[in-house]
């Protein structure tokens, strides 16, 4: 496996077997996780510059935290690209079913 995309995106063939309820579940809960994670990369956006100006915010206290926040930077991008293919290949089958009614 080359990177997290890869093991969260899903087998599109493998969304066929959910009923409709359970397809509609699925494709909300990708677009929230997918959202969440725009909502945690806007905050630590916020917080990397609020801390920048802070007098009391030391050098080593930087450096730890940039490490953790690089850590999560790295696979934020291909995590949310993965849950926003599942969520368009859940709302894709949702849609064919509709139109072979």
């Amino acid at each position: 496996m080359r990177d997290i995309y890869h093991a969260v995106a899903g087998e599109h063939a493998l969304l066929k077997n959910l009923s409709k309820e359970e397809l509609t579940d699925y494709r909300n809960s990708c677009g929230d996780a997918a959202s969440g994670i725009i909502s945690a990369l806007t905050t630590l956006g916020t917080l990397s510059a609020e801390a920048c100006e802070s007098e009391e915010y030391s050098d080593e206290e930087c450096k730890r935290d940039m490490r953790n926040i690089s850590r999560a930077l790295r696979h934020l991008p291909r995590l949310m690209m993965a849950l926003d293919l599942n969520r368009e290949n859940a709302d894709y089958e949702l849609k064919r079913r509709e139109a072979t009614k």
